[in-house]
């Protein structure tokens, strides 16, 4: 295994604690955003010190880091709302059809071909999330968080391509990006945020702002530079198991047979999906 796969493996680690941390939590999903973006943005920042940073960059550089930040925003600010909407396991549920945006997007626009194995290894993961969904009608308010999640997983399939085809601009440099770019939408949103919330809750703020912004992306950021866009696809599809295990032990949400058994199709397709691209680079 890769050091770009580890560093992705451990990010979705990361990653799979946020919906339940964002439910379990009173904050709006403004301010998570907000609390977030801004820790994010002040660690990054002081490790690119004494850098020139964006100064460094040419103005066609400095608007693809911008477009990061603002398909970044987008994205977040449609997940949160996905997530106090529904539960967080129907939107982690959601979120993992981004290995599916991501394989046919990566296609299209960095003709990265997939191989038969891996187009299988991406329908079995996309099967599992189905079982996991189990039965629920689209009037419900569950279902409309569920299809938000699917529209945040479809915007934040860009970014490994945009950071792809950016590669050439430092790593540390479209990090710092895209949280600073990503914090003016937050910013504008201040007046619909309530601060009103429990004193414990920062604890919540405080893990999602450095463990699940920071560490987690940062280092998605570095792996998915490097991974072909179906392999971080699969990658990804862990999210579900992990999101939905802790659901189901810290907000008691119930786990069910079809659930277990799609969780189960999701890390078996991800096994064999970066296995099969280890395989071929050997």
């Amino acid at each position: 295994m890769s050091r770009a796969h580890l560093e992705a493996f451990v990010a979705v680690l990361f990653l799979g604690t946020v919906p339940v941390t964002i439910r379990a939590i009173h904050a709006d999903p403004w301010v998570i955003g907000l609390v977030r973006l801004l820790v994010a943005t002040v660690l990054a920042g002081f490790f690119l010190r004494g850098s020139r940073g964006f100064r460094a960059l040419k103005r066609r550089e400095l608007g693809a880091v911008a477009l990061i930040g603002v398909v970044f925003a987008l994205h977040w600010a449609a997940y949160f709302v996905s997530i106090k909407m529904s539960t967080a396991s129907v939107a982690a549920i959601g979120t993992a059809t981004f290995g599916i945006h991501v394989a046919v997007l990566g296609r299209i626009m960095l003709r990265q071909v997939p191989t038969l194995i891996q187009w299988l290894s991406l329908a079995v993961g996309f099967c599992g999330t189905l079982l996991v969904m189990g039965e629920f009608s689209f009037r419900d308010e569950i279902a409309r968080g569920f299809l938000l999640a699917v529209f945040s997983a479809f915007i934040y399939a860009f970014l490994p391509i945009l950071h792809q085809r950016n590669v050439g601009i430092p790593v540390n440099v479209r990090t710092l990006g895209q949280y600073a770019f990503a914090l003016p939408l937050f910013l504008f949103l201040l007046p619909l945020m309530n601060w009103d919330f429990r004193s414990a809750d920062w604890l919540g703020l405080t893990y999602l702002a450095v463990f699940g912004t920071f560490v987690a992306h940062t280092l998605w950021i570095r792996g998915t530079s490097v991974l072909p866009t179906h392999v971080s696809g699969m990658i990804y599809y862990l999210y579900v198991p992990i999101a939905m295990t802790l659901s189901h032990l810290l907000l008691g949400e119930p786990l069910v047979p079809s659930r277990i058994a799609g969780a189960c199709l999701i890390v078996a397709a991800s096994c064999v999906g970066v296995f099969s691209q280890a395989r071929l680079r050997a």
